[in-house]
Protein backbone atom coordinates (compact mmCIF):
# COMPACT_ATOMS: atom_id res chain seq x y z
CA UNK A 1 0.00 0.00 0.00
CA UNK A 2 0.97 3.73 -1.13
CA UNK A 3 2.01 6.34 1.75
CA UNK A 4 -0.34 8.54 -0.81
CA UNK A 5 -3.36 5.89 -0.05
CA UNK A 6 -3.16 6.61 3.82
CA UNK A 7 -2.26 10.24 3.69
CA UNK A 8 -3.48 12.40 0.48
CA UNK A 9 -1.14 14.71 -0.45
CA UNK A 10 2.06 12.88 0.47
CA UNK A 11 4.56 10.75 -1.96
CA UNK A 12 3.41 7.45 -3.39
CA UNK A 13 6.13 5.51 -0.94
CA UNK A 14 5.37 1.58 -0.16
CA UNK A 15 3.98 1.16 2.76
CA UNK A 16 5.25 -2.46 4.33
CA UNK A 17 3.61 -1.96 7.87
CA UNK A 18 2.83 0.11 11.18
CA UNK A 19 4.56 0.63 14.19
CA UNK A 20 3.97 2.22 17.85
CA UNK A 21 7.52 0.38 19.34
CA UNK A 22 10.32 1.81 18.08
CA UNK A 23 11.98 -1.24 19.02
CA UNK A 24 9.80 -2.88 16.25
CA UNK A 25 10.06 -1.11 13.32
CA UNK A 26 10.99 -2.44 10.34
CA UNK A 27 12.05 -0.37 7.21
CA UNK A 28 9.00 0.78 5.34
CA UNK A 29 7.18 1.38 8.29
CA UNK A 30 4.93 4.16 9.44
CA UNK A 31 5.58 5.06 13.23
CA UNK A 32 2.92 6.68 15.41
CA UNK A 33 3.71 8.71 18.21
CA UNK A 34 1.29 7.35 20.78
CA UNK A 35 1.65 8.98 24.08
CA UNK A 36 0.84 6.37 27.05
CA UNK A 37 0.18 6.75 30.58
CA UNK A 38 4.04 5.32 31.03
CA UNK A 39 5.99 6.96 27.59
CA UNK A 40 5.01 9.17 24.77
CA UNK A 41 6.03 7.44 21.55
CA UNK A 42 7.22 11.15 20.32
CA UNK A 43 10.32 11.02 22.70
CA UNK A 44 11.28 7.30 20.36
CA UNK A 45 10.37 9.28 16.88
CA UNK A 46 14.50 9.59 15.86
CA UNK A 47 14.72 5.71 16.97
CA UNK A 48 12.30 4.77 14.56
CA UNK A 49 13.65 7.03 12.11
CA UNK A 50 17.09 5.47 12.48
CA UNK A 51 15.37 2.25 12.43
CA UNK A 52 13.85 2.73 8.61
CA UNK A 53 10.27 4.02 9.43
CA UNK A 54 9.67 6.17 6.42
CA UNK A 55 7.10 8.03 8.00
CA UNK A 56 6.12 9.24 11.28
CA UNK A 57 3.01 10.55 12.55
CA UNK A 58 2.76 13.25 15.34
CA UNK A 59 0.66 15.31 17.33
CA UNK A 60 4.14 17.58 18.83
CA UNK A 61 6.61 19.04 17.12
CA UNK A 62 9.92 17.24 16.24
CA UNK A 63 13.19 17.89 14.98
CA UNK A 64 12.95 16.70 11.51
CA UNK A 65 15.65 14.40 9.54
CA UNK A 66 16.31 14.06 5.71
CA UNK A 67 14.24 11.29 4.01
CA UNK A 68 11.66 10.70 6.92
CA UNK A 69 8.11 11.88 6.00
CA UNK A 70 6.50 13.93 8.99
CA UNK A 71 2.81 13.85 9.22
CA UNK A 72 1.24 16.26 11.92
CA UNK A 73 -2.02 15.68 13.19
CA UNK A 74 -3.96 16.67 15.74
CA UNK A 75 -4.93 13.12 17.50
CA UNK A 76 -2.32 10.71 16.62
CA UNK A 77 -4.53 7.86 18.09
CA UNK A 78 -7.65 8.54 15.40
CA UNK A 79 -4.95 8.33 13.05
CA UNK A 80 -3.55 5.06 14.16
CA UNK A 81 -7.49 3.76 14.02
CA UNK A 82 -8.17 5.04 10.84
CA UNK A 83 -5.02 3.91 8.99
CA UNK A 84 -4.80 0.27 10.66
CA UNK A 85 -8.39 -0.03 9.55
CA UNK A 86 -7.42 1.08 6.10
CA UNK A 87 -3.53 -0.83 6.03
CA UNK A 88 -5.49 -4.32 6.99
CA UNK A 89 -8.67 -3.83 4.07
CA UNK A 90 -11.16 -3.26 6.67
CA UNK A 91 -11.69 -6.87 7.82
CA UNK A 92 -14.10 -6.07 11.08
CA UNK A 93 -16.44 -4.76 8.15
CA UNK A 94 -16.96 -7.87 6.30
CA UNK A 95 -17.33 -10.41 9.25
CA UNK A 96 -19.38 -11.03 11.87
CA UNK A 97 -18.01 -9.20 15.03
CA UNK A 98 -19.06 -10.07 18.89
CA UNK A 99 -17.75 -7.32 21.74
CA UNK A 100 -17.69 -8.71 24.92
CA UNK A 101 -17.12 -6.50 27.94
CA UNK A 102 -17.64 -6.57 32.01
CA UNK A 103 -15.54 -6.95 34.76
CA UNK A 104 -16.36 -11.19 35.10
CA UNK A 105 -17.29 -13.38 32.68
CA UNK A 106 -15.81 -11.79 29.18
CA UNK A 107 -13.75 -15.08 28.26
CA UNK A 108 -16.47 -17.25 29.10
CA UNK A 109 -19.00 -16.04 26.99
CA UNK A 110 -16.51 -14.94 23.82
CA UNK A 111 -14.99 -18.66 23.37
CA UNK A 112 -18.58 -20.12 23.73
CA UNK A 113 -19.83 -18.17 21.54
CA UNK A 114 -16.45 -18.68 19.50
CA UNK A 115 -17.48 -22.47 19.53
CA UNK A 116 -21.27 -22.22 18.86
CA UNK A 117 -21.32 -19.63 16.53
CA UNK A 118 -19.00 -21.76 14.46
CA UNK A 119 -21.96 -23.74 13.53
CA UNK A 120 -23.16 -21.25 11.34
CA UNK A 121 -20.07 -19.65 9.88
CA UNK A 122 -16.23 -20.25 10.80
CA UNK A 123 -15.16 -18.49 14.23
CA UNK A 124 -11.96 -17.07 15.52
CA UNK A 125 -11.39 -15.71 19.17
CA UNK A 126 -9.27 -12.40 20.31
CA UNK A 127 -9.22 -12.05 24.17
CA UNK A 128 -7.10 -13.47 27.41
CA UNK A 129 -6.63 -16.64 25.82
CA UNK A 130 -4.82 -15.72 23.17
CA UNK A 131 -5.76 -15.75 19.59
CA UNK A 132 -7.37 -18.86 18.10
CA UNK A 133 -8.86 -20.06 14.99
CA UNK A 134 -9.03 -23.60 13.01
CA UNK A 135 -5.74 -25.11 14.59
CA UNK A 136 -3.88 -21.81 15.46
CA UNK A 137 -3.37 -20.75 19.02
CA UNK A 138 -0.67 -18.21 20.32
CA UNK A 139 -0.73 -16.32 23.43
CA UNK A 140 -2.45 -12.34 23.66
CA UNK A 141 0.00 -9.91 24.47
CA UNK A 142 -3.14 -8.42 26.13
CA UNK A 143 -6.71 -8.90 26.45
CA UNK A 144 -7.27 -6.37 23.84
CA UNK A 145 -4.24 -5.88 21.85
CA UNK A 146 -3.38 -2.71 20.33
CA UNK A 147 -4.96 -1.74 17.41
CA UNK A 148 -2.47 -2.79 15.11
CA UNK A 149 -2.37 -6.32 16.11
CA UNK A 150 -5.97 -6.80 16.59
CA UNK A 151 -6.40 -5.52 12.84
CA UNK A 152 -3.58 -7.84 11.93
CA UNK A 153 -5.17 -10.66 13.60
CA UNK A 154 -8.56 -10.20 11.97
CA UNK A 155 -7.35 -9.59 8.44
CA UNK A 156 -5.17 -12.78 9.27
CA UNK A 157 -8.26 -14.58 9.97
CA UNK A 158 -9.99 -13.28 7.08
CA UNK A 159 -7.23 -14.49 4.85
CA UNK A 160 -7.73 -17.66 6.30
CA UNK A 161 -11.38 -18.26 5.99
CA UNK A 162 -13.06 -17.02 8.95
CA UNK A 163 -16.07 -14.83 8.55
CA UNK A 164 -17.17 -14.17 12.21
CA UNK A 165 -14.95 -13.52 15.73
CA UNK A 166 -15.77 -12.62 19.12
CA UNK A 167 -13.26 -10.33 20.96
CA UNK A 168 -12.90 -9.56 24.61
CA UNK A 169 -12.83 -5.91 25.35
CA UNK A 170 -11.42 -4.23 27.97
CA UNK A 171 -11.75 -1.60 29.77
CA UNK A 172 -8.05 -0.24 29.11
CA UNK A 173 -8.78 -1.11 25.84
CA UNK A 174 -12.00 1.29 25.49
CA UNK A 175 -10.10 3.77 26.82
CA UNK A 176 -7.36 3.68 24.67
CA UNK A 177 -9.84 2.95 22.18
CA UNK A 178 -8.12 0.27 20.64
CA UNK A 179 -11.04 -1.07 19.09
CA UNK A 180 -12.74 2.68 17.76
CA UNK A 181 -12.54 1.45 14.51
CA UNK A 182 -13.73 -2.30 15.09
CA UNK A 183 -17.15 -2.57 13.05
CA UNK A 184 -19.23 -4.54 16.26
CA UNK A 185 -22.68 -6.28 15.35
CA UNK A 186 -23.23 -7.27 18.89
CA UNK A 187 -21.97 -6.29 22.06
CA UNK A 188 -22.67 -7.80 24.98
CA UNK A 189 -22.40 -6.80 28.84
CA UNK A 190 -21.34 -9.13 31.62
CA UNK A 191 -21.46 -7.13 34.74
CA UNK A 192 -19.71 -4.13 36.99
CA UNK A 193 -18.31 -4.92 40.06
CA UNK A 194 -14.48 -3.74 41.48
CA UNK A 195 -11.39 -4.38 39.20
CA UNK A 196 -8.85 -2.29 38.00
CA UNK A 197 -8.82 0.66 40.37
CA UNK A 198 -5.32 0.93 40.19
CA UNK A 199 -5.93 1.98 36.48
CA UNK A 200 -9.40 3.94 36.90
CA UNK A 201 -9.61 4.82 40.19
CA UNK A 202 -13.22 5.38 40.84
CA UNK A 203 -16.15 2.68 39.68
CA UNK A 204 -17.68 5.42 37.92
CA UNK A 205 -14.73 6.12 35.61
CA UNK A 206 -14.59 2.40 35.36
CA UNK A 207 -18.33 2.09 34.39
CA UNK A 208 -17.75 5.30 31.68
CA UNK A 209 -14.87 3.37 30.33
CA UNK A 210 -17.53 0.20 29.78
CA UNK A 211 -20.39 2.72 28.14
CA UNK A 212 -17.84 3.69 25.26
CA UNK A 213 -18.77 0.42 23.98
CA UNK A 214 -22.41 0.84 24.00
CA UNK A 215 -22.64 4.41 23.18
CA UNK A 216 -20.01 4.34 20.25
CA UNK A 217 -22.36 1.36 18.43
CA UNK A 218 -23.84 1.46 14.93
CA UNK A 219 -27.53 1.96 14.59
CA UNK A 220 -27.78 -1.44 13.06
CA UNK A 221 -26.09 -3.54 15.71
CA UNK A 222 -27.71 -5.12 18.74
CA UNK A 223 -26.54 -4.68 22.38
CA UNK A 224 -27.13 -7.98 25.01
CA UNK A 225 -27.25 -6.40 28.80
CA UNK A 226 -27.28 -7.73 32.28
CA UNK A 227 -30.86 -7.30 33.83
CA UNK A 228 -29.53 -8.35 36.86
CA UNK A 229 -26.32 -5.76 37.11
CA UNK A 230 -27.90 -2.46 38.93
CA UNK A 231 -26.17 -0.60 35.59
CA UNK A 232 -28.81 -2.12 33.31
CA UNK A 233 -30.87 1.01 33.22
CA UNK A 234 -27.80 3.60 32.59
CA UNK A 235 -26.37 1.24 30.14
CA UNK A 236 -29.46 1.17 28.23
CA UNK A 237 -30.23 4.94 27.71
CA UNK A 238 -26.46 5.26 26.83
CA UNK A 239 -27.21 2.23 23.57
CA UNK A 240 -26.55 3.74 20.08
CA UNK A 241 -28.55 0.60 19.16
CA UNK A 242 -31.37 -1.57 20.09
CA UNK A 243 -30.86 -3.75 22.79
CA UNK A 244 -31.88 -7.11 24.49
CA UNK A 245 -31.67 -8.12 28.05
CA UNK A 246 -30.95 -11.33 30.41
CA UNK A 247 -32.04 -12.88 33.77
CA UNK A 248 -30.91 -15.45 35.99
CA UNK A 249 -33.53 -13.59 38.91
CA UNK A 250 -37.11 -13.51 39.06
CA UNK A 251 -39.62 -11.03 38.12
CA UNK A 252 -36.86 -8.66 35.81
CA UNK A 253 -38.61 -9.63 32.71
CA UNK A 254 -35.64 -9.93 30.71
CA UNK A 255 -35.90 -10.98 27.09
CA UNK A 256 -34.13 -14.27 27.86
CA UNK A 257 -34.77 -15.66 31.40
CA UNK A 258 -33.63 -18.28 33.45
CA UNK A 259 -35.97 -20.28 35.71
CA UNK A 260 -36.02 -23.23 37.62
CA UNK A 261 -32.53 -23.63 38.14
CA UNK A 262 -30.89 -27.19 39.25
CA UNK A 263 -27.21 -26.62 39.42
CA UNK A 264 -24.93 -29.78 40.09
CA UNK A 265 -21.17 -30.38 40.59
CA UNK A 266 -21.11 -31.80 36.88
CA UNK A 267 -23.93 -30.25 35.20
CA UNK A 268 -27.08 -27.48 35.44
CA UNK A 269 -30.67 -27.63 33.93
CA UNK A 270 -32.89 -24.61 33.65
CA UNK A 271 -35.93 -23.60 31.59
CA UNK A 272 -35.42 -20.68 29.15
CA UNK A 273 -38.13 -18.71 28.89
CA UNK A 274 -38.42 -16.25 25.68
CA UNK A 275 -41.67 -14.17 24.40
CA UNK A 276 -43.51 -16.79 26.00
CA UNK A 277 -41.98 -19.92 25.26
CA UNK A 278 -40.27 -22.24 27.24
CA UNK A 279 -37.29 -24.33 26.49
CA UNK A 280 -35.83 -27.00 28.75
CA UNK A 281 -32.18 -27.10 28.78
CA UNK A 282 -29.28 -28.86 29.97
CA UNK A 283 -25.90 -28.15 29.82
CA UNK A 284 -22.44 -28.70 31.14
CA UNK A 285 -21.53 -25.19 32.58
CA UNK A 286 -21.70 -25.14 36.36
CA UNK A 287 -22.23 -22.49 38.85
CA UNK A 288 -25.13 -20.06 38.43
CA UNK A 289 -23.12 -17.00 37.46
CA UNK A 290 -22.01 -19.50 34.26
CA UNK A 291 -25.70 -19.66 34.03
CA UNK A 292 -25.88 -15.71 33.86
CA UNK A 293 -23.07 -16.03 30.83
CA UNK A 294 -24.72 -18.89 28.68
CA UNK A 295 -27.56 -16.48 28.55
CA UNK A 296 -25.81 -13.91 27.21
CA UNK A 297 -24.48 -16.20 24.47
CA UNK A 298 -27.90 -17.72 23.49
CA UNK A 299 -28.81 -13.87 23.37
CA UNK A 300 -26.13 -13.05 21.10
CA UNK A 301 -26.39 -16.25 19.08
CA UNK A 302 -30.12 -15.70 18.54
CA UNK A 303 -29.71 -11.84 17.63
CA UNK A 304 -27.36 -12.73 14.54
CA UNK A 305 -29.77 -15.73 13.20
CA UNK A 306 -29.63 -18.76 15.30
CA UNK A 307 -32.45 -20.13 16.09
CA UNK A 308 -33.16 -21.28 19.78
CA UNK A 309 -34.28 -24.61 18.60
CA UNK A 310 -30.62 -24.75 16.90
CA UNK A 311 -28.53 -23.65 19.75
CA UNK A 312 -30.28 -25.77 22.85
CA UNK A 313 -29.20 -29.02 21.80
CA UNK A 314 -25.19 -27.52 21.08
CA UNK A 315 -25.56 -26.70 25.03
CA UNK A 316 -25.14 -30.13 26.87
CA UNK A 317 -21.55 -30.47 25.83
CA UNK A 318 -19.94 -26.99 25.46
CA UNK A 319 -16.65 -27.11 24.95
CA UNK A 320 -14.39 -26.41 28.35
CA UNK A 321 -13.31 -22.98 28.56
CA UNK A 322 -9.84 -22.93 29.70
CA UNK A 323 -8.88 -22.17 33.38
CA UNK A 324 -13.38 -20.77 34.09
CA UNK A 325 -15.00 -23.34 36.51
CA UNK A 326 -12.77 -25.91 34.76
CA UNK A 327 -13.47 -29.57 36.46
CA UNK A 328 -10.51 -31.46 36.56
CA UNK A 329 -11.55 -35.56 37.22
CA UNK A 330 -8.50 -38.03 36.87
CA UNK A 331 -10.55 -40.77 39.38
CA UNK A 332 -9.89 -38.59 42.55
CA UNK A 333 -11.90 -39.36 45.35
CA UNK A 334 -12.66 -35.14 45.53
CA UNK A 335 -13.49 -32.41 43.76
CA UNK A 336 -11.22 -29.60 41.71
CA UNK A 337 -12.09 -26.82 40.18
CA UNK A 338 -10.21 -24.37 38.96
CA UNK A 339 -11.32 -20.65 37.66
CA UNK A 340 -9.80 -17.20 37.24
CA UNK A 341 -11.40 -14.80 39.88
CA UNK A 342 -9.79 -13.09 40.80
CA UNK A 343 -11.92 -9.71 42.27
CA UNK A 344 -14.08 -10.07 44.77
CA UNK A 345 -17.76 -10.63 42.95
CA UNK A 346 -15.67 -13.38 41.01
CA UNK A 347 -14.83 -15.11 44.51
CA UNK A 348 -18.56 -14.20 45.53
CA UNK A 349 -20.16 -16.13 43.24
CA UNK A 350 -17.15 -18.92 43.30
CA UNK A 351 -17.72 -19.48 46.77
CA UNK A 352 -21.58 -19.06 46.50
CA UNK A 353 -21.54 -21.98 44.07
CA UNK A 354 -19.06 -23.94 46.42
CA UNK A 355 -22.00 -23.79 49.67
CA UNK A 356 -24.57 -25.20 47.05
CA UNK A 357 -22.92 -27.92 45.75
CA UNK A 358 -20.75 -28.89 49.23
CA UNK A 359 -21.15 -32.34 50.68
CA UNK A 360 -22.76 -32.29 53.88
CA UNK A 361 -20.02 -34.06 55.02
CA UNK A 362 -16.99 -32.74 53.13
CA UNK A 363 -14.36 -29.58 53.34
CA UNK A 364 -13.74 -27.22 51.32
CA UNK A 365 -10.03 -25.92 50.57
CA UNK A 366 -8.88 -22.38 48.41
CA UNK A 367 -5.39 -21.86 46.91
CA UNK A 368 -5.27 -17.97 45.40
CA UNK A 369 -3.37 -15.00 45.49
CA UNK A 370 -3.29 -11.87 44.54
CA UNK A 371 -1.56 -9.61 41.56
CA UNK A 372 1.44 -7.46 42.23
CA UNK A 373 0.77 -3.98 42.00
CA UNK A 374 -2.55 -4.27 40.89
CA UNK A 375 -5.90 -2.78 43.35
CA UNK A 376 -4.00 -3.88 46.18
CA UNK A 377 -7.53 -2.84 48.21
CA UNK A 378 -9.36 -6.13 46.90
CA UNK A 379 -7.07 -8.20 49.26
CA UNK A 380 -8.23 -7.96 52.30
CA UNK A 381 -11.88 -8.21 50.53
CA UNK A 382 -11.21 -11.39 48.45
CA UNK A 383 -9.63 -13.40 51.65
CA UNK A 384 -12.75 -12.40 54.02
CA UNK A 385 -15.02 -13.77 51.39
CA UNK A 386 -13.37 -17.07 50.95
CA UNK A 387 -12.77 -16.90 54.99
CA UNK A 388 -16.22 -17.09 55.17
CA UNK A 389 -16.76 -20.20 53.18
CA UNK A 390 -13.62 -22.31 53.30
CA UNK A 391 -11.81 -24.96 56.12
CA UNK A 392 -8.95 -23.71 55.17
CA UNK A 393 -6.84 -21.54 52.57
CA UNK A 394 -3.80 -21.69 51.16
CA UNK A 395 -2.28 -18.04 49.84
CA UNK A 396 0.36 -18.40 47.30
CA UNK A 397 2.35 -16.42 44.47
CA UNK A 398 -0.33 -15.22 41.62
CA UNK A 399 1.88 -12.62 39.62
CA UNK A 400 3.60 -11.03 42.28
CA UNK A 401 5.60 -8.44 40.05
CA UNK A 402 8.61 -6.87 41.92
CA UNK A 403 5.98 -7.12 45.22
CA UNK A 404 6.76 -9.74 48.12
CA UNK A 405 4.19 -12.49 47.62
CA UNK A 406 4.62 -13.11 51.61
CA UNK A 407 3.02 -9.82 52.38
CA UNK A 408 0.40 -9.85 49.63
CA UNK A 409 -0.23 -13.73 51.36
CA UNK A 410 -0.36 -11.69 54.96
CA UNK A 411 -3.06 -9.48 53.77
CA UNK A 412 -4.95 -11.67 52.64
CA UNK A 413 -4.75 -14.18 55.08
CA UNK A 414 -5.72 -11.46 57.87
CA UNK A 415 -9.07 -10.88 55.68
CA UNK A 416 -9.65 -14.70 56.31
CA UNK A 417 -8.76 -14.66 59.87
CA UNK A 418 -11.68 -11.87 60.44
CA UNK A 419 -13.75 -14.78 59.17
CA UNK A 420 -12.63 -16.95 61.00
CA UNK A 421 -10.56 -19.18 58.88
CA UNK A 422 -7.53 -20.42 59.35
CA UNK A 423 -4.95 -20.46 56.53
CA UNK A 424 -0.86 -20.52 55.55
CA UNK A 425 1.55 -19.09 52.39
CA UNK A 426 3.21 -21.16 50.13
CA UNK A 427 4.83 -19.26 48.18
CA UNK A 428 5.61 -21.96 45.45
CA UNK A 429 1.97 -22.35 43.42
CA UNK A 430 2.33 -25.90 42.55
CA UNK A 431 3.79 -26.53 46.31
CA UNK A 432 0.03 -25.10 47.86
CA UNK A 433 -1.79 -26.91 45.32
CA UNK A 434 0.28 -30.11 46.82
CA UNK A 435 -0.14 -29.07 50.18
CA UNK A 436 -4.51 -29.00 49.86
CA UNK A 437 -4.60 -32.25 47.17
CA UNK A 438 -2.44 -34.25 50.24
CA UNK A 439 -5.18 -32.80 52.51
CA UNK A 440 -8.25 -33.42 50.75
CA UNK A 441 -10.73 -36.54 51.56
CA UNK A 442 -13.82 -37.84 49.74
CA UNK A 443 -16.20 -35.42 49.54
CA UNK A 444 -13.86 -32.74 49.83
CA UNK A 445 -14.18 -29.00 47.16
CA UNK A 446 -10.68 -27.64 46.32
CA UNK A 447 -10.94 -24.46 44.50
CA UNK A 448 -7.85 -23.69 42.30
CA UNK A 449 -8.45 -19.68 41.91
CA UNK A 450 -7.35 -16.87 40.11
CA UNK A 451 -4.38 -18.33 37.83
CA UNK A 452 -6.45 -20.46 35.64
CA UNK A 453 -4.03 -21.83 32.71
CA UNK A 454 -2.22 -19.38 32.16
CA UNK A 455 1.42 -21.13 32.03
CA UNK A 456 3.84 -17.98 33.40
CA UNK A 457 3.95 -16.27 36.84
CA UNK A 458 5.21 -12.69 36.51
CA UNK A 459 7.87 -11.84 38.26
CA UNK A 460 9.74 -8.63 38.77
CA UNK A 461 10.78 -6.77 35.71
CA UNK A 462 8.37 -8.70 34.00
CA UNK A 463 9.89 -11.70 34.00
CA UNK A 464 7.58 -14.48 32.87
CA UNK A 465 8.62 -17.61 35.33
CA UNK A 466 7.16 -21.04 33.40
CA UNK A 467 4.19 -22.65 35.00
CA UNK A 468 2.37 -25.37 34.12
CA UNK A 469 -0.74 -23.56 34.88
CA UNK A 470 -3.64 -24.98 37.97
CA UNK A 471 -5.39 -27.45 35.89
CA UNK A 472 -2.40 -29.16 34.51
CA UNK A 473 -0.51 -28.80 37.89
CA UNK A 474 -3.25 -30.48 39.75
CA UNK A 475 -3.56 -33.44 37.22
CA UNK A 476 0.64 -33.74 37.57
CA UNK A 477 0.43 -33.95 41.53
CA UNK A 478 -3.10 -36.14 41.24
CA UNK A 479 -1.06 -39.01 39.32
CA UNK A 480 2.07 -38.82 41.12
CA UNK A 481 0.98 -38.99 44.59
CA UNK A 482 -2.78 -39.53 45.27
CA UNK A 483 -4.72 -41.84 43.20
Amino acid sequence: MKLSQLFPDTAPIEITGLALDSRKVKPGDIFFCLEGLESDGHRYADKAAAAGACAIVHSKPLDRLPDVVYIHVPDVTAELNRVSDLFYDCPSRKMTIFGITGTNGKTTISMILRNLYSHCKPTGYIGTVGVEYWQVHRDASLTTPDQIELQGDLAEMYAAGIRAAAIEISSHGLVQRRTENIDVDCAVFTNLTRDHMDYHHTMEAYFEAKKMLFSGMKKDGIAVLNADDPTLNDLASCCACPYVTYSIESGKGADYQAESLVLGPRFTEFTLVHRGKRYPVRCNLIAAYNISNLLAVIAALHSQGMELESIIPLLDHIPQVPGRMEVVDEGQSYHVIVDFAHTPDAFDKVFDFAQRVRHPEGKVYAVFGSSGRRDVGKRPIMGEIAGRFCDEIVTTQDDPRDEDPAAIGAVILEGAARSGCPGIFIERRAEAIEYVLEKARPHDLVLLLGQGRQPYVIKADGYREPYDGDPEAARKLIHQYFL
